[in-house]
């Protein structure tokens, strides 16, 4: 597979092992629905390693016109989506599995699991009925596969994760994650650039181009000097540390010095690793936090090093004189945790140094324990906290629509069809709202909420004139959702736990989306 050329831009997205961790995965569709198939091409067009389209009816007239991957009537749905999918890119390999009955897992799980090899295996549900989502729930929790269930319904779209029991995160991707510069402490490597870049001799060009982290350490440097080696620590001496880097740009347009402002707190605060009590000191994880725990006795407190820099005003040999200071450095970090981790993937080792400051750990309930089970305390504050901060429209606000796309499932266990599917639509209003809404509002404890009675009404009757219709560009923007959270999972590099560790698997976990 090509991964320096055809994936190019994904690349600087998720890197290499990413990528490598995509092409090792098998995508399981159970249901070509629109949904289900817009998430599959969002993962087959980046390069996953194969997938299978398992499905038990043939394309209908309402399939033509809402799945651009259906176009031909009475043909099979599953051998019609793996012909459309397997064409956008070559790389992957696809197939197909007609099935009977979908809700009859435990007849054909075996023919997709059995094939899996040494591939990890993603599952994706998609618009199933309760009873099959049950199932491939329960199927998929014994087999430590992780799931994703996706459902349009009209106008409105659902997503949810359920993961293989408790898992980490090697590679969880933060969007607020500070640099890992270790200014505060330095290295040997850093602090020979920095002796070398004497800013008082340096001419005026070259002043305004040099990197902020020196900045930072000769602004430190000459902080120490008059505070008996100590950095900054109250707010008044931050603020005074800032006025003196201000003090020794010698222009007004030196960007350089306006980031080194910016990031001063990176000259006297370093990230702190968190170092689990509960572990399993045999499983992955246990063996990597004890390796970490050895190297930082063996540095004197300090974890590995990231290795990457961000983007900062500098000359270019300067920038890439400081680049390969942490690459050298974290790469002497890894190697020395390869030989503190020896029984541990190189690959999880390398995103653990990597990540060692936002490594997570998380556990989602699976969906038969969610539908079965009345809701943890946590999750129920939680819920309630969510409708007391409601949207701006406050009808607009998701759990609302949770509550009522749980209520139509529970309408759907009852009658077997959906309200709204039937020429008389408007009768199905009060029996969604009065026979299922109110025990999906009492299961999750959401009963005597305001926001909960007040917009019940217009929740149902909505959700009834939907019918549960899909609507391909709504299913596209699902499906867009959908395959986000998938490849955060994939290229996260999730490894399994074995304590517990409770998580709130419906407020934080669910994606629920009003489109």
């Amino acid at each position: 597979m090509a991964t320096t050329d055809k994936y190019d831009r994904q690349l600087r997205l998720w890197g290499a092992k990413g990528q490598r961790a995509l092409g090792n995965t098998q995508v399981v569709l159970v249901g070509a629905s629109a949904a289900g198939t817009e998430t599959l091409k969002n993962l087959v067009l980046p390069g996953i390693g194969s997938f299978v389209v398992v499905d038990e009816g043939v394309v209908s007239r309402q399939d033509a016109s809402s799945n651009f991957f259906l176009p031909a009537i009475g043909i099979e749905r599953a051998k019609a989506a793996t012909q459309f999918l397997q064409e956008l890119n070559p790389d992957v390999e696809g197939s197909f599995l007609v099935v009977p009955k979908i809700a009859d897992v435990t007849d054909w799980k075996r023919k997709i699991f059995e094939k899996v090899g040494s591939r990890r295996v993603l599952v994706i549900a998609s618009d199933l009925e309760p009873s099959a989502i049950e199932a491939l729930s329960d199927v998929c929790a014994k087999e430590a596969v992780p799931l994703l269930v996706v459902h349009s319904y009209g106008l409105l779209g659902v997503v949810r994760m359920q993961l293989s029991g408790r898992v980490a995160l090697l590679d969880p991707k933060p969007s607020n994650a500070h640099p890992d510069l270790r200014l505060a402490s330095s290295f040997p490597r850093l602090n020979t650039l920095f002796e070398s870049i004497d800013l008082e001799t340096l001419e005026r060009h070259q002043h305004g181009h040099v990197p902020y982290p020196i900045i930072l350490l000769h602004a430190l440097r000459e902080w120490r000097k008059s505070h008996e080696g100590k950095s900054p620590s109250t707010y008044s001496e931050k603020q005074e540390f800032q006025q003196l880097i201000k003090g020794m740009r010698r222009d007004e347009n030196e960007i350089n010095f306006d980031e080194a402002v910016q990031n001063a707190y990176l000259a006297y605060t370093e990230q702190v690793v968190e170092i689990p009590q509960d572990l399993d000191l045999c499983s992955t994880l246990g063996k990597l936090y004890q390796g970490l725990q050895t190297f930082m006795i063996q540095t004197e407190g300090r974890p590995p090093l990231n290795g990457s820099i961000p983007d900062m005003t500098s000359s270019t040999d300067w920038y890439v004189q400081l680049q390969g200071i942490y690459k050298e450095q974290a790469e002497e970090d890894l190697q020395a945790m390869k030989l503190l981790c020896p029984d541990v993937l190189e690959d999880d080792i390398a995103s653990f140094c990597a990540n060692v400051f936002v490594v997570q750990q998380i556990e989602t309930r699976t969906l038969v324990e969610e539908f079965r089970h009345s809701p943890s305390e946590e999750i129920v504050d939680d819920l309630k906290m969510s409708l007391l901060d409601p949207y701006e429209v406050p009808e607009h606000t998701p759990v609302l629509w949770y509550l009522g796309l749980r209520a139509c499932q529970v309408f759907f266990q009852k009658h077997n069809r959906y309200p709204g599917t039937t020429d008389q639509w408007e009768a199905d209003v009060a029996l969604l709202r009065d026979d299922c809404w109110n025990s999906v509002a009492q299961h999750y404890e959401l009963g005597e909420e305001d926001l909960v009675q007040k917009h019940s009404l217009d929740i149902c009757h909505e959700l009834s004139r939907c019918g549960n219709a899909e609507i391909h560009n709504v299913a596209s923007v699902v499906g867009g959702v959908a395959s986000q959270e998938a490849v955060k999972i994939i290229t996260s590099q999730y490894i399994p736990l074995d304590n517990t560790f409770v998580f709130n698997g419906i407020a934080a976990v669910a994606a629920v989306y009003k489109l």
